[in-house]
């Protein structure tokens, strides 16, 4: 079968890149034939921004050419032209990451409720996720359109469990809550090569908070070790830095770190799958439900700090012992679960 997949995965993003390639590998393991699906969010930054980020984008493209083999034909800029001239696919797959956000997908949030295409086609989602609760509503689509499209799907799977409710007293809409992609394969040795590890706290913040970036120094230091900021342009004082990473590197260096601190989902899925001590800091509680919705799951919610915590809090956090064998538990069995949920979603009847 060829599953066309409808995703971010022309995005300069670690985890939005990361999660593209692991459906991509769920769906080629499960013996289909994955194909991306080219519809592209607006690219268009000032001419200093295209110089200033040219090495990553390079450096994200490199890594698409290499592992995202099958496109389609044509590259879609709009659902319109989605509607017009439709990818010839046996199934549509949405997701996963946040193809449901509004504030993300914008205009385009009618193409990954895949209102577009043959009503014969299968339609699916994989891991589908929100990444805001409640639901705020959307320009691009009503709630009452989305129900309606929605009619069309042969398996709604959805990612957290706030995705769940909202599908569910929005949309009209039952759901099966499946894990991340990315947690669908128990590592990844064909990115990050042999293994060591780095004596470094590894810092990956999504959201600038020069509060946040004081306090992660002197935990370190407390720690005795290096700290090191990756994935972001800023150059902070006290902070290793090697922007721009190159996609693999940014994996390999949560599989060899010591410690890591972040607000990063997919942050924290590779310190779960490498058994990497971790602290979650957010300033905004109302930005972690996707966080939340695994770390509940793995029992680890007492591992997220909230704006106003110290590095004393901090520290203790990292020092707290995880029980691995439990998470991996959790997750073998989360994995095993999802990948029948998506064999079944994808098997002819």
């Amino acid at each position: 079968m060829t599953v066309g997949i409808l995703t971010y995965h022309w995005e300069d993003n670690y985890g939005a890149t990361l999660q593209a390639y692991a459906t991509y590998k769920a769906v080629s393991d499960l013996g289909h034939e994955p194909v991306f699906i080219d519809l592209r969010l607006p690219y268009a930054p000032p001419i200093t921004s295209r110089i200033v980020f040219a090495l990553k984008r390079h450096r994200f493209n490199s890594f698409r050419h290499r592992y995202f083999r099958n496109l389609t034909p044509l590259t879609y800029r709009s659902v319109e032209a989605l509607r017009a001239n439709p990818p010839e696919c046996d199934c549509y797959l949405t997701g996963s990451d946040q193809t449901w956000n509004p504030f993300i997908a914008k205009t385009l949030l009618p193409a990954f409720f895949l209102t577009f295409g043959p009503e014969s086609t299968r339609r699916v989602t994989y891991a589908t996720s929100i990444g805001l609760d409640p639901w705020p509503g959307s320009e691009a689509i009503t709630d009452a359109e989305i129900s309606s499209a929605l009619d069309r799907f042969h398996s709604i799977l959805l990612r957290e469990d706030t995705a769940l409710r909202i599908c569910r007293e929005q949309f009209g809409h039952e759901a099966t809550q499946v894990a991340d992609p990315v947690l669908l394969h128990p590592d990844y040795p064909e990115l990050t090569g042999m293994l060591g590890d780095s004596g470094e706290v590894i810092c990956y913040k999504l959201i600038d908070d020069p509060e946040f970036y004081d306090m992660a120094r002197r935990t370190a230091a407390g720690l005795g070790l290096p700290i090191r900021s990756i994935g972001s342009i800023r150059r902070i004082k006290g902070f290793r830095s090697t922007y721009p990473e190159k996609v693999q590197d940014w994996v390999r260096r949560f599989a060899e770190a010591r410690y890591v601190i972040t607000d990063s989902f997919h942050g924290t899925v590779f310190s779960l799958l490498y058994h990497r001590p971790f602290v979650i800091y957010t300033g905004d509680p109302k930005r972690v439900t996707r966080i939340e919705s695994l770390l509940r799951q793995t029992g680890l919610t007492d591992r997220i700090l909230h704006h106003g915590a110290t590095a004393a809090q901090m520290a203790e956090v990292l020092a707290r012992p995880i029980d691995w064998q439990h998470v991996d538990s959790v997750i073998s069995r989360m994995r095993h679960d999802s990948l029948e949920s998506l064999r079944k979603a994808l098997a002819k009847e």
